[in-house]
C-alpha cells in the first residue's frame, strides 16, 4: 500500500461481546501504540476497522479490545 492509503481490517472476534470497543495498534520504537481508528464489535462477532499508514516501510499491526485481547499481529508494507 501507499503511505497516506486508508486500509480496512475485517475479521471475527472469539470471546469478546457485542459493542466491545477494538483498536487498531502499531509497532512503534518497540512499543504498541493505538492509533486513532477504533471500532466495535457486531452482531455475529464481526468487525470493520479503517485505519490509514503514512509511515513507510514494514508496519507491524495488531487489533486490541478493551479487555486487553489482542490479535495475532500483521505486517504491511507501505511505500
Amino acid at each position: 500500500m501507499k503511505a497516506g492509503d486508508q486500509v480496512i481490517f475485517i475479521g471475527r472476534t472469539k470471546g469478546l461481546k457485542v459493542g466491545s470497543k477494538l483498536v487498531l495498534q502499531h509497532l512503534n520504537n518497540g512499543k504498541w501504540t493505538t492509533l486513532q481508528s477504533g471500532t466495535t464489535v457486531k452482531n455475529g462477532s464481526s468487525y470493520t476497522l479503517p485505519g490509514k499508514l503514512n509511515t513507510k516501510g514494514k508496519e507491524q499491526l495488531r487489533i486490541m479490545g478493551d479487555d486487553k485481547t489482542v490479535s495475532p499481529t500483521v505486517v504491511v508494507t507501505v511505500s
